[in-house]
């Protein structure tokens, strides 16, 4: 997956907000029954605070929720529980600042101490041996001892009483959350507000949620909420939080992971008395007889499905399909989809949620887990999609002719947060493609004649949850998916949905592809190999020129780049169509040139110049000036491209071709010889300087002789010109002087 952009840390020290004054309260009947492993205790807050809160976190604050100190029971400190958090809500920014991401998870115990509660790590991963084993603290609560409402209770003297949002622990949002590298700023932020609400008994724990609003010390970051929040030091937020009982899952064995990443790993662990540091692939327990996995649909796609614009699709059914339809590749049902209703809260831990947004500007879906970190079992997960891809499918399918696609939103900074020490980041951002490169303009692939648009975006739709799904179940991008397409009618076009495909072929992809029913089968034990289909992931990108998102065909050259690209330039050359969108194919074309592996790299060149090559071979019916300027144009564009574009235009593959290919080189070398001495008549003065920059890079004798010539043609052309040529060539006598005086570097 490609990275977002401009990385800014913020530290968030979560500190105490407890009351101020005295906690008495007036004398009257318990209400509360101390009952359970952790208790709610009501509290009172200030009517000043929460009426802050609720002004500070308009639209976050659950005006149905009662604020609660948190009773533990004396007995349970000793035993293991699952500590978990979800970033819930953010102003400003939302899903910018990384809004519907599980944070992790922590195995922890609670000691007693010096009128704290701290809070223990206390997982399996960190024992180095049995003299090296320690104790990580993970957070600490100030006990509360004055509360009397509390005091009062029938068995208050077994338990111990905390505010749930009065620990010490830090939260700290990265705005870079694809980054992977979880470090931490010197940035400082003071919590000035918090209360706990909408408290949850569940069959193994609880839930509950910590909402917060404080004060950074410098600028956090810009978002489009700007308007709204004209501080951009303050930031405000919930938090998901979940205290579970410790289990494992019956009968749960750890897959080792393969040479090859396939799937995503678990947590680093470990091995005591060794060096050796180990993960096996993160997994649920799934197994034939188990009871099915449920899936929370939130209600909000209702509203969307009674739009009038959307009302013709069936957007739960579409869901649900992209949910159930892995149950195929197991054989028997692993998951079950349904709409919540509207008591259902995506950051529960005790749910994996589907979030289908209303708000169509995220242009994005992504998915998430939470795991045990002991075992790398998957605990529960949520995506996250919204009505944009409903749009983006549209601009696709809506008519006969493919349209020119929308212009695209401002590409989502995605951010995330890590709390406690632990930085998570979403398994996936998919964007649709249409919105990214304008795909929608490269060979538009025929409308079925058997599936109406409608199918089509609903397909489409069914395809983007599958992908995120699969994430869920660990598997990792294949790229090679594609690889696997002959392109005849009729055939799928990618070997998984774990491919990047384009509306057109994503569409055609409603159920696990061959690789994707082989990869999870022998991820859960039911299957002994591997897939043997192609495949390829992130780390391949780059390095394997056949490893691509968005392509097609088998031979992703000869069957999408260079066709893509051929059409784009002759309309160019023929009648000057603005070629803007020929970056994508143009660079993947390249990439087979720049490849050191291959043995294509002279053929490519080839026919990649082709039509704008000197001495330049006008079409007889073509206007020779226009069509010499615009192929004089081209040919810069694609030796630039090669040698002189900075690294981020140049696309994955980003090395100047080898010098280590004679007949590549010499390709080349007449090409920017041609192109430098003007042999046809046609080529401006800005290809020219660009020839001698060229030449410079090369560094080589072929390369410098050629500057001497040029220069020997220059020196003999001036006493016959006159004005702007005059000048031109004086400036160019220039350039290559000083790139030849000396030449070698």
């Amino acid at each position: 997956m490609p990275k977002p952009h401009l990385p800014l840390l913020l530290l968030l020290a979560v500190v105490g907000c407890g009351e101020s004054g005295s906690r008495d309260e007036p004398e009257g009947s318990p209400s509360v029954a101390l009952d359970a492993a952790f208790v709610a205790i009501p509290r009172e807050s200030p009517s000043g605070q929460h009426q802050k809160l609720r002004q500070a976190l308009s639209g976050v604050v659950d005006t149905s929720g009662t604020s609660f100190y948190l009773a533990i029971r004396k007995s349970e400190l000793g035993q293991r529980w699952f500590f978990s958090a979800y970033w819930k809500q953010a102003f400003p920014g939302g899903l910018e600042q990384g809004a519907a991401t599980s944070l992790g998870t922590r195995v922890v115990t609670f000691k007693e101490q010096n009128g704290k509660l701290f809070v223990l790590d206390a997982d399996d991963r960190k024992k180095n041996s049995d003299v090296f084993d320690p104790t990580v603290l993970v957070d600490a609560y100030p006990i509360i001892f004055d509360f009397n409402r509390f005091n009062r209770l029938p068995g208050a003297d077994l338990y111990l009483l905390i505010d749930p949002t009065a620990g010490t622990s830090r939260i700290t949002p990265v705005s870079d959350a694809l980054s992977w590298d979880g470090w931490e700023s010197t940035f400082l932020f003071e919590e000035e507000l918090a209360f706990a609400q909408r408290f949850r008994r569940i069959e193994d724990g609880v839930t509950y949620e910590k909402v917060f609003t404080g004060t950074a010390n410098q600028v956090l970051l810009s978002t489009t909420d700007g308007p709204l929040q004209t501080n951009s030091y303050r930031l405000s937020g919930t938090l998901g939080m979940a205290l579970r009982r410790y289990q494992e899952g019956p009968g749960f064995t750890p897959t080792p992971m393969p040479d090859r990443d396939h799937y995503f790993s678990s947590e680093s662990r470990l091995i005591p008395d060794t060096s050796v540091v180990e993960s096996t692939a993160a997994k649920w327990n799934i197994h034939p007889g188990m009871k099915p996995i449920a899936w929370h649909i939130t209600p909000s796609i209702l509203t969307v499905q009674a739009l009038p614009r959307y009302q013709q699709y069936d957007l739960v059914g579409a869901v649900k399909r992209g949910v159930e339809n892995w149950n195929q590749a197991f054989g028997f049902t692993v998951f079950e989809a349904f709409v919540g209703d509207s008591s259902l809260g995506f950051a529960d831990d005790d749910k994996n949620v589907v979030i289908f947004d209303t708000n169509p500007t995220f242009s994005a879906a992504f998915a998430n887990w939470r795991t045990n970190p002991n075992t790398g079992e998957i605990r529960g997960a949520s995506i996250y999609m919204n009505a944009g891809w409903i749009d983006s499918g549209e601009a696709v399918f809506g008519t006969g002719a493919v349209a020119a696609p929308p212009s695209a939103p401002s590409t989502p900074s995605v951010t995330s947060v890590s709390w406690a020490g632990m930085a998570h980041h979403p398994l996936c951002v998919l964007r649709p493609p249409e919105l990214l490169e304008r795909f929608s303009e490269f060979m538009p692939t025929a409308r079925s004649a058997t599936v109406s648009p409608k199918e089509s975006i609903e397909h489409y739709v069914t395809f983007v949850v599958m992908h995120e799904i699969g994430h869920t179940l660990s598997l990792q991008h294949n790229f090679a998916g594609s690889l696997a397409s002959d392109g005849s009618p009729g055939t799928p076009p990618s070997s998984s949905v774990m491919d990047y495909l384009r509306a057109r072929e994503a569409s055609q992809m409603t159920s696990p592809g061959t690789y994707d029913v082989h990869a999870v089968r022998y991820l859960y034990g039911l299957a002994p190999f591997l897939p043997v289909q192609p495949f390829c992931t992130h780390e391949d990108l780059g390095t394997d020129p056949s490893c691509n998102t968005f392509d097609q065909t088998s031979d992703p050259l000869t069957g999408y780049f260079l066709p893509t690209y051929q059409s784009l330039r002759d309309g160019f050359l023929i009648s000057g169509v603005n070629a803007s969108s020929l970056d994508y194919s143009l660079n993947g074309s390249l990439q087979f040139v720049r490849d050191t592996t291959g043995s294509r790299q002279a053929s490519t060149y080839a026919l990649v110049m082709d039509r704008v090559r000197p001495p330049l071979q006008v079409p007889p019916d073509l206007d020779p000036v226009l069509y010499g300027e615009r192929a004089d144009t081209m040919a810069r564009r694609v030796l630039s491209r090669l040698y002189l574009d900075s690294r981020q235009q140049r696309g994955l593959f980003t090395a100047p071709p080898s010098k280590n290919l004679p007949e590549l080189n010499q390709a080349i070398l007449t090409d920017v010889r041609g192109i430098v001495l003007n042999v046809d008549g046609v080529r401006g003065h800005a290809s020219r300087r660009a020839m001698v920059e060229i030449l410079k890079l090369h560094q080589s004798a072929a390369a410098y002789l050629i500057l001497r010539e040029a220069r020997t043609q220059l020196t003999a052309q001036l006493p016959s010109l006159s004005g702007t040529a005059l000048v031109e060539a004086e400036d160019l006598l220039a350039r290559i002087h000083a790139a030849s005086s000396p030449y070698y570097l």
